[in-house]
């Protein structure tokens, strides 16, 4: 079985020693807005340290100047971080002079590093910074396709339907680029109200309205598993994993996955 990759926030950081490496490898670690770049930098470290492999954010829109960007990547590259995960953040909230991951990308401050796997993300629900969110994937993937190996890791869905069809047009777009990951979010075993909160912050609207459309009312069941939706999911690479349930609840939850297959 292909392993997982789970995401984690820089205060979880104690709490890394708890992810089983047999089911999971890659760590991908939340930028806060707001938050001292140091707090990605200390967690890739700490990872490091825990022989797993981290994939800190590079949030654009937080980038404050070219000398923070530069400081951060590196710090990440003295260290030995080879993967990074590129997203826009939040468009209420430009510090400095990049407007999106794109405006990185065409800066070539990427090309000075030796990164190995440039990751950028991907929404099938679409993205509520980004309107145009396949034509802006469609330019980050040209941008990057003569200098990296890509991947797309998307946020999370609870549709597989949504998620298949999107995985399908992706498909047409990276045709043409050699070895381009798809890496499909899916939400970690949870409580429906810890899920039902993060699908709210994180725009993940439409397949809650999706799967009561079905006449699946998703609000009587008490916890959520991601079982279903995974079992459903077709042509992706990986998978990826937010544990709103807690890292133990995932291992636990990987460890029965695992037996059943």
């Amino acid at each position: 079985m292909k392993k997982f990759s789970i995401e984690i926030l820089p205060k979880q950081k104690d709490k890394i020693p708890d992810i089983n490496k047999k089911y999971f490898n890659d760590v991908y670690i939340t930028h806060i807005p707001g938050s001292p770049l140091k707090d990605l930098i200390e967690t890739s470290e700490a990872v490091l340290n825990n022989n797993l492999n981290p994939v800190p954010h590079l949030p654009a829109r937080s980038m404050e100047s070219e000398n923070d960007l530069n400081f951060l990547l590196n710090k990440l590259t003295k260290l030995g971080v080879s993967d990074i995960l590129m997203i826009g953040g939040s468009s209420k909230n430009v510090l400095g002079p990049y407007s999106s991951t794109a405006s990185i990308i065409k800066s070539g401050i990427l090309n000075k590093y030796n990164f190995k796997n440039i990751r950028i993300a991907g929404h099938p629900e679409g993205n509520p910074d980004d309107k145009n969110t396949e034509e802006s994937l469609n330019e980050k993937l040209k941008l990057l396709s003569n200098n990296f190996k890509i991947s797309i890791v998307t946020q999370f869905s609870l549709s597989a339907s949504i998620t298949n069809d999107w995985i399908k047009k992706t498909r047409k777009l990276t045709d043409e680029i050699d070895d381009t990951e798809i890496i499909i979010g899916l939400a970690g075993p949870s409580k429906i109200t810890t899920l039902m909160k993060y699908a709210k912050v994180c725009g993940v609207n439409a397949s809650a309205s999706f799967l009561k459309k079905q006449g699946f009312d998703i609000t009587k069941l008490i916890k959520h598993s991601p079982d279903d939706i995974l079992n459903k999911l077709k042509n992706y690479d990986a998978i990826h994993f937010f544990p709103f349930g807690g890292i133990k609840e995932l291992n636990l939850w990987a460890d029965n996955y695992s037996e059943a297959k």
